[in-house]
């Protein structure tokens, strides 16, 4: 059975089969871990026969309904809401969240990836909560290989919606190291810290002119922490913090 507020949320949008259907789905999912239409098929309770079963699965999978921003967003922002409020929490849970926001600093924090599984090219938006990441926004991508700018800053634009009321914080590895991206980040008021790639163009105000970071020795167990740095020669864009 479904909390209440998903109930709420999944009747609004669905009709009562297809409200049926979906909580008969995501039990079998959970009891036969599989996501083949074939075997949902065979093991989906319906007293008819099995291409029938399985055409039905296909047309309820198919519903426009059936997307994020229609279904996901609403019960992710009541999530948030409650979360943020404390409300609908009973005594462990509030001291649980009391403890990460001081580990968390307040920030809520996105991170983004992106993988290639089973020839699907999958860039995925998370909120990091404890020791898990639920995820928020997904997307396929329409080619293989790395994401490219614009399509970094529309996924996280639609994410971003879900908490602009809030301080938050984007995590992104060596694929989302551009300064292009940091640099529209900040403008929207978003925290972020992308790891970057040795080859990385900075300049600081009190040594002249531009570097490459892999051109400075450093050696594993050395550390420094550069603060106000620009990067991109030619652009000049920052003032960024960069660790080393």
């Amino acid at each position: 059975m479904f909390p209440a507020f998903y109930q709420t949320t999944l009747r609004t949008h669905l009709s009562e089969a297809q409200y049926l259907t979906l909580q008969l789905l995501l039990l079998l999912l959970q009891a036969h871990r599989q996501v083949k239409l074939s075997v949902l098929a065979s093991v989906f309770p319906q007293p008819i026969q099995y291409q029938s079963r399985k055409r039905n699965l296909q047309r309820f999978l198919a519903l426009p309904k059936l997307t994020l921003k229609v279904l996901w967003f609403p019960l992710l922002k009541y999530w948030i809401r409650q979360v943020q409020t404390g409300r609908g929490l009973n005594r462990d849970q509030r001291r649980r969240l009391r403890t990460l926001k001081h580990h968390q600093h307040g920030y809520w924090i996105l991170a983004i990836d992106r993988t290639e599984w089973k020839g699907r090219n999958i860039f995925m938006v998370s909120v990091v909560w404890g020791t898990h990441a639920l995820p928020v926004y997904w997307e396929l991508l329409g080619q293989a290989g790395s994401s490219d700018l614009t399509t970094q800053q529309r996924l996280l634009k639609t994410a971003l919606s879900l908490f602009k009321s809030y301080p938050v914080l984007v995590l992104g590895d060596r694929e989302f190291h551009s300064p292009k991206l940091a640099a529209w980040l900040d403008k929207r008021g978003v925290f972020f810290a992308l790891r970057q790639k040795k080859a990385l163009h900075f300049q600081t105000d009190s040594e002249g002119g531009y570097r490459v970071l892999r051109d400075l020795g450093f050696q594993p167990g050395q550390s420094r922490f550069y603060q106000g740095i620009l990067c991109n020669k030619g652009d000049g864009l920052g003032p960024f913090n960069l660790a080393v």
